[in-house]
């Protein structure tokens, strides 16, 4: 008994002492818990206030880039100017600012909604497909009007996943703050439609020659057809592919009850009913629909007017149009050969004087631009390069038999198989052989790479047509890897347009900047290029100072060539027929090589004469005081 009251105290110790301890865990534990939440607290504001900051920045960037400014006055001019900021051209009435929905028939309006965006007066102004959009960097356009519309209202167009979330965003503020006829109305007044147009009423002016307000249904699916793709569905360049796309929309208007299904047939038409309107300037219509073209990518849909300063000599640019012209009538149509087209280029890629045709005609592409043509022995130069690079000595010796090489088997010109050859008379003779049995030695795909990396954006083969010209390419392929030797081996950085600013406040959009770019061929390489090209140079065609060139006809002799080059000047023409049928009659080194050589004396009057070797070295180092004709060009990148 007197036990159990001795325990009695150490027991009500022992809980009292446990109790204790439990309450100060307990503290402890509440003010864990009290400091887990401050911290949790304090995460949260911390990414809120980040979320916010970042919604706040898109946002502000938003803002800054948008311009919703609509000039309801005029049409924006743009000025095209020379390198030397004399005027060649002001374009007037490209850009729609004249759309009213008032005016324009319900039924025209629903072609273009069909055409693009049959839901347009159910959804909310987005889809999934956009959604998906904002993750990818593709330049696809939106999949709504909304969308499109969104996009248009950029200062400047960009391609990059931030730019697609920015323009879902607006796309999505469009829907609540305008009504759908709103915004019908923009898309309609700025959506591109190719050659530089904006809008339906200004397409409307120069292919129909009429108002939009009075254009059928098949017209103006034909422009609903050229807004969702410009360069597919040109109806002066593509007619029956536009119309057939044009038949297209107006099936769908019938699907979705737009129009009786039954007139559908009725409606529909082979080719476009087109009134061109144009005229042809001072400057070739082939250097303003470039220009145009550019400025278009460059700065999208606008309400100010713009000025373009470009690299084109006035005075080069004119000759070239009348040497082409009068050569053309007097030597080449006579043979039966309707075409001709010319570029040069100064040895940096700043194109002086281009001409597309012997004359202008808005139906035929620029055959000096956009057409590819086969280029025969002038694509041939690429494997040399890479010869000389490994070896720069022109006398080596290469394989000159007829072996296969990825199932082809190369035939030369005169059927003649020598078995070892050097590689400057392999070029003086143009044999088929060692080009092939050079990229076969250095690697098919790596030459090809190397082409693209000089210069060649036309597509390429994975075969010997590569190198043996099958493959078509352009007038601007050929100019630049003849060019690489004039420009230091570096390859050139091609371009017609070097200054794009908005007129009144200067405000500039795009300024040409010189790239760093890897040399792509050696010193030593360089002086065996030149001595391959002196060797195939014809004695004959006399200028008043040092120069290269040869010409060449296609295998299938359906294009014929000339390409020489100064110090100052590289230049390319060529000859031949739309429908690619064949010109026998016509020699490259001698009816091209005339017009080259008229076309080159006058345009080098006033250059100094210099050495080509000498010019190229001279450019090699930075401020090297040569005296150049363009130097006008450089002056206004530093500024």
């Amino acid at each position: 008994m007197a036990e159990e009251e001795q325990d009695e105290p150490q027991r009500g110790g022992a809980n009292a002492a446990h109790a204790a301890m439990q309450e100060i865990a307990e503290r402890e534990l509440r003010i864990i818990r009290r400091r887990r939440r401050r911290r949790r607290m304090l995460m949260i504001g911390l990414f809120a206030l980040t979320g916010f900051a970042a919604v706040m920045a898109i946002v502000l960037t938003i803002q800054s880039n948008l311009d919703f400014s609509r000039n309801m006055i005029r049409s924006p001019e743009v000025r095209i100017m020379g390198f030397d900021g004399a005027t060649l051209e002001i374009v007037q009435g490209r850009y729609s600012q004249d759309v009213s929905l008032t005016t324009i028939p319900e039924r025209i309006q629903n072609v273009f909604v069909a055409g693009t965006d049959p839901g347009f007066y159910g959804h909310f102004g987005v889809s999934a497909s956009d959604f998906v959009r904002v993750f990818t960097s593709n330049d696809i356009p939106g999949s709504t009007i909304t969308m499109r519309v969104a996009r248009s209202f950029f200062k400047t167009p960009e391609v990059s996943a931030g730019r697609h979330l920015q323009e879902l965003l607006v796309a999505l503020w469009l829907e609540f703050k305008f009504n759908k006829k709103t915004i019908l109305r923009s898309y309609l007044e700025r959506s591109y439609m190719g050659r530089g147009i904006f809008g339906i009423t200004a397409a409307s002016r120069i292919w129909y020659g009429s108002p939009a307000e009075r254009i059928t249904l098949h017209q103006a699916a034909v422009l609903a057809a050229a807004i969702n793709d410009p360069k597919k569905f040109d109806p002066l360049y593509h007619p029956k592919d536009a119309a057939n796309a044009a038949n297209e929309i107006l099936l769908n208007m019938g699907r979705y009850k737009y129009i009786e299904l039954d007139r559908v047939s009725a409606l529909t038409l082979v080719e476009p009913k087109l009134d061109v309107q144009y005229k042809d300037g001072v400057v070739s219509s082939y250097v303003v629909d470039m220009v145009m073209d550019e400025v278009a990518a460059r700065i999208g849909y606008t309400s100010r007017d713009i000025e373009v300063i470009t690299s084109i000599d006035l005075t080069i640019q004119s000759l070239a149009q009348d040497v082409v012209r009068e050569v053309s009538n007097l030597r080449l149509r006579p043979k039966g050969v309707e075409q001709a087209a010319l570029l040069s280029m100064s040895p940096d890629g700043r194109i002086r004087a281009i001409v597309g045709g012997a004359n202008y005609s808005p139906f035929r592409p620029n055959r000096a631009w956009d057409v590819r043509h086969f280029p025969g022995r002038m694509i041939k130069i690429v494997p040399y390069y890479y010869a000389l690079n490994e070896n720069s000595d022109p006398a080596q010796w290469v394989r000159d038999n007829r072996m296969a090489v990825g199932g082809w088997r190369p035939v030369n010109p005169d059927h003649e198989y020598r078995g070892q050859i050097s590689l400057r008379e392999a070029f003086v003779r143009d044999v088929n052989t060692v080009p092939v049995n050079l990229a076969d030695q250095f690697g098919l795909l790596n030459v090809k790479d190397y082409a693209r990396a000089i210069g060649v954006q036309s597509p390429l083969s994975n075969d010997i047509r590569t190198v043996v010209g099958l493959d078509p390419v352009s007038l601007a392929d050929i100019a630049s890897i003849h060019a690489l030797p004039q420009n230091s081996g570096k390859p050139v950085q091609l371009s017609l347009v070097n200054r794009v600013a908005f007129a009144g406040t200067g405000e500039l959009v795009y300024q040409r900047v010189e790239q760093t770019v890897e040399k792509r061929l050696t010193d030593e390489a360089i002086q065996g290029a030149y001595t391959l090209f002196s060797s195939v140079t014809d004695p004959q065609l006399r200028l008043d100072r040092p120069f290269a060139g040869y010409g060449t006809q296609d295998t299938g002799a359906s294009d014929a060539w000339f390409t020489g080059f100064t110090s100052d000047l590289i230049t390319v023409v060529w000859a031949g027929n739309d429908d690619n049928s064949r010109i026998p009659q016509i020699r490259g080194d001698v009816e091209l090589a005339s017009l080259w050589r008229l076309f080159m004396l006058d345009a080098h009057d006033g250059l100094p004469i210099r050495s080509m070797i000498r010019a190229a070295s001279q450019r090699r180092r930075e401020n090297d005081g040569v005296t150049d004709m363009w130097k006008h060009d450089l002056l206004n990148e530093q500024q």
